[in-house]
């Protein structure tokens, strides 16, 4: 087990005068992404909205996922941005075009990138169709990829990878009539797709991380915040091949029992909690092999408590039990918003190995707020902070 000597806050990270000139006022996550080809890091952003109120009312501007990206590897005084992937106007663009319906019509009311990688040049971006926001949960149809082969100028959709979360006939019906869609809506006339062989409900939400073994991981967890975190994998050739993937079915003693595409998401549709890495309830989590420690670190928020590290030999696992980095009514979370005192109005730990000084003993990570009052966003926006370890 590995102790954190001292936790700093940093500062916030987007907001007005931070990021507003992209006319990103509100917004989320923070999700970086390390492009080789560039010598950048990307950090996605979820649900964004520009200058003027929130709520009540129509959001401004609202953009499902928006990128900004640092040249700047130095996170010890912040973030410095150098721009957003922008729409032309000097404006933060929307990369994952969404229908944004209505939240009672449970079609699709929001796509959101959950993480991404860069293999070869290329781009990947992992994101989810959200169906609608539930009581205590959200719903999603299904998670999937866009990819970049020119630095972010232009996305394509990759079809084939596609993890459907519903499991009854009407769901996934229309979450084959949305993957079938191409980046502007159009439906893909023709397009061969079989829905039932990507149905894998514990990989709605969807981050992917190189495990310097020959292979991607993809780290999948049930929409919201209420399951646990579930591992498949699949060799760096194969990325964009559905049914070369493989996934961790459960844990013989130390040893991982991986089983193949079909058959791994089927044994783990019938014992779900079997295959958790990391046990419910869980939040977005990011991971990265950590030199100082010799460990991979997987970073994540778990709900009502804070931001956790917990830590393994291998990317998959077994996994120790977690180690608190922030508590969620850390002083510095309420000190501009004291409406956020005491609540858990927090998300993320996001964080990458080139997010560190030290060799891996101080970790820089971003943390997201939602804080709500009378039904509109008292604060809304993502902050930085760096922990140290022993």
């Amino acid at each position: 087990m590995f102790n954190i000597k001292e936790l700093r806050y940093v500062q916030n990270v987007t907001g007005e005068g931070i990021t507003s000139q992209w006319d990103v006022y509100g917004t989320d996550l923070g999700i970086p992404v390390y492009s080789e080809a560039q010598k950048r890091m990307y950090f996605l952003f979820g649900d964004s909205f520009g200058e003027g109120e929130l709520y009540p009312g129509k959001p401004m501007n609202w953009r499902g996922t928006i990128a900004g990206y640092t040249d700047n590897l130095d996170f010890s005084q912040g973030i410095e941005w150098h721009g957003f992937l922008d729409d032309g106007t000097g404006k933060a663009r929307q990369l994952v075009a969404a229908h944004y319906t209505p939240n009672e019509a449970k079609i699709e009311r929001t796509k959101i990138c959950q993480g991404g990688i860069e293999i070869d040049g290329t781009l990947y971006f992992f994101y989810e169709s959200i169906r609608f926001w539930g009581k205590d949960r959200w719903y999603v149809n299904f998670g999937g990829v866009i990819k970049s082969t020119d630095g972010g100028k232009t996305f394509s959709k990759v079809y084939d990878l596609s993890w459907i979360e519903p499991t009854d006939e009407e769901g996934v019906k229309l979450a084959r009539s949305l993957i079938c869609e191409d980046m502007s809506f159009v439906p893909t006339r023709g397009m061969e797709f079989d829905a039932n062989a990507h149905v894998a409900p514990g990989f709605g939400q969807m981050y992917a991380a190189d495990g310097k073994d020959g292979y991607i991981y993809v780290y999948g967890r049930l929409g919201g915040r209420v399951a646990g975190i579930k591992v498949g994998r699949v060799k760096k050739e194969d990325i964009e091949r559905f049914e070369k993937y493989e996934y961790l079915t459960e844990f013989d003693g130390d040893k991982a029992i991986w089983k193949p595409c079909r058959e791994g998401l089927d044994t783990i549709m019938a014992d779900p909690e079997k295959a958790d890495i990391i046990p419910a309830p869980t939040s977005n989590m990011t991971i990265h092999y950590n030199e100082y420690l010799g460990k991979w670190v997987l970073m994540y928020y778990k709900p009502g408590k804070g931001i956790y590290c917990c830590f393994a030999d291998t990317p998959y696992g077994p996994y120790s039990d977690g180690v608190e980095a922030l508590p969620y009514d850390h002083p510095a979370l309420s000190a501009d918003i004291p409406e956020a005192k005491g609540r858990t109005a927090l998300y993320g730990g996001f964080t990458h190995e080139k997010m560190v000084r030290e060799g891996g003993k101080i970790v820089s990570f971003v943390v997201s707020q939602w804080v709500n009052r009378e039904n509109k966003p008292r604060f809304y926006g993502s902050r930085l902070f760096e922990i140290e370890f022993e």
